[in-house]
């Protein structure tokens, strides 16, 4: 290949004006023009994530929480509020939980930020990392679900549900509510508030409380069921039921924080409890 002299003068050089000369506007032009462009490989690989919809600034859980191992009893003497995915979720008043904890299970994203949200799914992740991202609650899942590394993991044991002493390590599949209620639990909070635990359908045949959750098996309110019970028989601490579970008599949710008067913060105050 021949490379024409006069070009490679234009880029090595530039003209400077005598004093009292005008600049040549038009050379320049020219200089600026025959530049080599250059690009840089770090700006590719910022375009390549942000073309995810990823931003991966803001996935610093894992740096900047303690660990699961590192929970136990961190929120004594606090209601743990979780809620579930069900239809009846959707007809609550969320913002009257802005004071307390709150624990949301899947996708509540949709409808409210909690101070921990957890899945254990990867189809969670895969379907609706783009709004996981942007989450400003404390993300905790299973090290399956978390492709990037970035939040906290927990490991589940298969077999039965029960309560352990380790908040890292939890008991039982197919329930996520069931696993939000061993993590309150194990922090050590003094009753639990069950919201959008249905384990039945809504109206129009709707699995959660967005329409139809396209994960949803034939056997999933059946499994629901059983965490359910399990929880009803087994957990150490009072249970007020805010859903339209059968299992427990229907409580009204403003009517259940009057009677408990919760120690009030709000979600910043929780989220740094939970920091290193």
């Amino acid at each position: 290949m021949h490379f024409n002299r006069k070009k490679q003068s234009s880029i090595k050089f530039k003209i400077t004006p005598r004093i009292g000369e005008k600049k040549d506007k038009k050379k320049e032009k020219k200089v600026v023009e025959n530049a080599p462009i250059v690009r840089s490989k770090r700006k590719k690989k910022k375009l390549k994530i942000v073309s995810r919809g990823l931003n991966v600034s803001k996935l610093k859980d894992r740096s900047k929480y303690k660990p699961l191992s590192e929970w136990s009893d961190l929120l004594k003497g606090h209601p743990a509020f979780i809620l579930g995915n069900a239809p009846s979720i959707s007809k609550q008043k969320l913002t009257l939980l802005d004071p307390y904890f709150t624990i949301g299970v899947n996708r509540i994203f949709y409808l409210y930020t909690p101070v921990v949200l957890i899945w254990q799914d990867i189809q969670v992740w895969k379907s609706d990392r783009k709004s996981i991202v942007k989450q400003k609650s404390v993300r905790i899942c299973t090290k399956v679900s978390d492709p990037r590394k970035a939040f906290l993991n927990f490991k589940v044991k298969e077999g039965s549900f029960k309560f352990g002493k380790n908040p890292k390590v939890l008991h039982g599949m197919g329930n996520t509510s069931a696993i939000a209620a061993q993590i309150a639990v194990n922090l050590g909070c003094s009753s639990i508030i069950l919201l959008g635990t249905d384990c039945k359908y809504g109206k129009g045949n709707k699995t959660d409380f967005y329409g139809h959750n396209k994960d949803h098996k034939s056997y999933t309110l059946q499994m629901c069921n059983n965490a359910m019970v399990w929880l009803k028989d087994n957990s150490p601490v009072p249970i007020y039921n805010c859903s339209t579970n059968k299992l427990w008599p229907k409580k009204d949710l403003s009517d259940v924080i009057k009677r408990l008067s919760p120690l009030k913060m709000n979600k910043k105050k929780f989220m740094e409890i939970f920091k290193k």
